[in-house]
């Protein structure tokens, strides 16, 4: 997902995954399942499940209830 903000700090429109600029904080859920990331340029949240990045605002990495069901 290429997800454009706007970078207060850096000026300018910043794309955190194009950049390369995320660092791995930790891993949530089952081994494997999902990891949480931060943009070490702007600091926003990222999340990763199934080796696909998306904004954490966005909710991709929680479950809801028909995920397990």
């Amino acid at each position: 997902m290429n997800t454009t903000n706007d970078d207060p700090v850096h000026g300018g429109e910043h794309n955190c995954e194009a950049a390369g600029t995320l660092a791995f904080v930790a891993t949530y859920g089952a081994p494997g399942v999902g990891q949480a990331w931060t943009c070490t340029t702007c600091a926003r949240p990222w999340s990763r499940v199934n080796g696909v990045f998306s904004p954490a605002d966005h909710g991709g990495h929680l479950l809801r209830p028909d995920d397990v069901e």
